[in-house]
């Protein structure tokens, strides 16, 4: 047995049995939910790479798996990221019981989460690009339920997707193909801008992120919930893990200043734009934009406390995005608007789902006592003291989406002229409140969960070493 057979292959022929089961919505949800935590719970207990002994028998879980020439290695290193990514999806294929998610859901999703460790794992990396793009067609079921057609939000994240994964490929190509220091000087850089470009469109960094607030409006929220929390992340985790295999990238104080930059930009710009928003569901697009944008600004400190800022605010990115698609998954269940206009009376059918929306985003704002707040104050002072010049567009990037989540506020708790009968069931009350718990934990109690999460940098070892 291998480490990429149980966290690779089995999610990916799991899905696609339970894609057989898919008329057994129960069955098939059920299976992906419980899956995900028994591979979660692998990963935390099961050493890789090390002879297990149960009894009289000796089981080692091999690091490699290879297929047609190319090696899959998953290490002790990537055990905490299995842990975060297989623990959130049990959590979201629980949820989409509960949320009477469409059938391809849990079977695709499986499929997904099983491309994307994939591309993390793959050597040379140049195919990872392919597992990407794979994710992201195996996404479209997911966001696409059966019988209905396919909006152009889907259209546009399936075209920037498919336009980042040639610059990918070329960028691979050129660092993986042996020594780079017998290349031309003048390469490097290009390849390394090509690169950029790639992971800007997997990203949706300004300018190429008008698809996010799109596809978040004209989808169901729970699913692009989901592809909008995993998809980054991985993506992210990737990125990370390519710049520190190659120690060209690492020393390139250029390529980090335009990280920065581009961070900047996502939180401004996310900011401004959701101040203005009359829809909901738009503003949960820029909310995953602000979210990345906080995390790109990370990384481009390049330091170690930027490092961990990062990894840290993995758990309240993930918490606070699954409470927001959930109760707006909540609301379109039940047929109602989100748009500003449509909003009188939402507190009283849905005063669980409402406060969970309004926390949620409060959370991503940096509110006190929530999740987001202690990685959003350690980020600020690590920006006012390492790059004090950006720190006042950061500022209001963050004033502009406090305004935007204010102004849900004002409209959500509008009255009705006339009694309104509560229209949630206890179920979605249950998962909004237990969701609104962690939140608070997160918040009250960050260094009893963040410390753990710190270890998912091991996935870019040489990025420890920062500065």
């Amino acid at each position: 047995m291998s480490a990429p057979i149980l966290w690779i292959v089995i999610p990916l022929v799991a899905g696609m049995t339970l894609w057989l089961l898919r008329r057994r919505r129960w069955l098939a949800g059920g299976i992906a939910a419980g899956l995900s935590a028994f591979l979660a719970g692998l990963a935390a207990a099961l050493p890789i790479g090390e002879v297990i002994r149960l009894g009289g028998l000796q089981i080692e879980l091999a690091e490699s798996l290879f297929i047609l020439g190319r090696s899959f290695n998953l290490t002790n290193n990537e055990r905490p990221l299995l842990v975060v990514i297989f623990t959130a999806c049990a959590v979201w294929f629980g949820g989409g019981l509960i949320l009477r998610q469409h059938r391809f859901f849990a079977p695709f999703g499986l499929m997904v989460v099983s491309a994307l460790i994939g591309a993390l794992a793959v050597q040379p990396f140049l195919y990872a690009a392919l597992l990407v793009e794979l994710a992201v067609l195996l996404s479209i079921p997911l966001l696409v339920p059966p019988g209905e057609p396919v909006q152009s939000g889907v259209q546009r994240f399936l075209i920037f997707q498919t336009l980042g994964m040639p610059f990918i490929l070329l960028a691979g190509w050129v660092f993986g193909s042996g020594d780079i220091a017998q290349f031309d000087p003048a390469i490097l850089p290009r390849a390394a801008v090509i690169l950029g470009l790639g992971f800007a469109l997997w990203l949706g960094v300004f300018p190429f992120y008008f698809w996010v607030p799109q596809l978040t409006n004209q989808t169901h929220p729970y699913s692009a919930g989901f592809v909008l929390s995993l998809l980054p992340v991985s993506t992210l985790m990737l990125g990370l893990d390519f710049i520190s295999q190659i120690g060209w990238l690492r020393a390139s104080s250029g390529m980090f200043l335009i990280i920065q930059l581009a961070g900047m930009l996502m939180i401004i710009t996310a900011g401004i734009w959701a101040a203005f928003q009359d829809e909901i569901s738009r503003l949960f697009g820029y909310a995953v934009i602000f979210e990345s944008g906080y995390a790109l600004l990370s990384i481009g400190v390049n330091t170690l406390p930027g490092y961990m800022i990062f990894a840290a605010g993995l758990l309240p990115r993930l918490l606070g995005l699954f409470v927001l698609a959930t109760a707006l998954s909540v609301l379109k269940n039940h047929d109602q608007p989100t748009d500003f206009d449509h909003l009188q009376g939402i507190f009283q059918r849905f005063p669980v789902a409402v406060i969970g929306l309004v926390l949620a985003l409060f959370s991503m704002s940096g509110i006190p006592l929530l999740a987001g707040f202690p990685v959003r104050l350690e980020a600020l002072e690590l920006f006012a003291s390492q790059q004090p010049l950006l720190i006042g567009w950061v500022l209001l990037g963050n004033l502009g989406f406090l305004i935007g989540v204010v102004r849900v506020l004002l409209h959500v708790v509008r009255l009705a002229d006339q009694p309104e009968q509560r229209l949630e069931n206890w179920k979605e009350r249950g998962i909004l409140l237990i969701g609104l718990l962690f939140l608070f934990l997160f918040g009250l109690m960050p260094g009893v969960f963040y410390q753990s999460v710190i270890f998912i940098l091991r996935v870019a070892p040489a990025l420890l070493a920062a500065r």
